[in-house]
């Protein structure tokens, strides 16, 4: 139930949130009426369009989400769950902490060496493809100039 609100919510907010900046019109309904009055024709009821009324249903969407995510969180909560959740989130931090310890990290001229073999096959490579591009070209003028 938390996971389904989680994701009604999330889509809610992304839907509002596009139908709502879709269609403000900033340069020209805004400055013309003002912020409040703009806000006004935007959710009065009797100017409703198909972008209002899909701005609607994703508040809708997002209330629904809100109150399945509280309502599974408190669910979750008076049956135990909380603790097992909190339980596997310390350990999990717990090992991660442990494979950051067992990381090996390259010493100074391990780095300025593996640096310049790289920078050498980025020039290596560069030189070839410009190689293949010059003869791919001539082999094309001279295809035009014969056809």
């Amino acid at each position: 139930m938390v996971l389904w609100g989680l994701i009604l919510a999330a889509a809610g907010v992304i839907a509002a949130l596009c139908t709502f900046l879709d269609s403000l019109n900033i340069f020209s309904d805004m400055t013309a009426l003002g912020f409040g009055a703009w806000l006004n024709r935007f959710f009065d009821p009797a100017n409703l369009t198909g972008k209002k009324a899909v701005f609607y249903v994703a508040v809708v969407l997002l209330v629904v989400g809100v109150i399945l995510f509280v309502v599974g969180k408190i669910k979750s909560a008076k049956a135990g769950e909380h603790d097992k959740q909190t339980q596997k989130g310390i350990k999990f931090f717990r090992d991660l902490k442990g494979e950051f310890k067992k990381i090996t990290w390259p010493t100074l001229p391990t780095v300025v060496r593996n640096t310049g073999v790289t920078l050498a096959l980025c020039a290596i490579l560069g030189v070839i493809i410009c190689l293949i591009d010059l003869g791919c070209g001539a082999l094309i003028k001279l295809m035009q100039a014969l056809g």
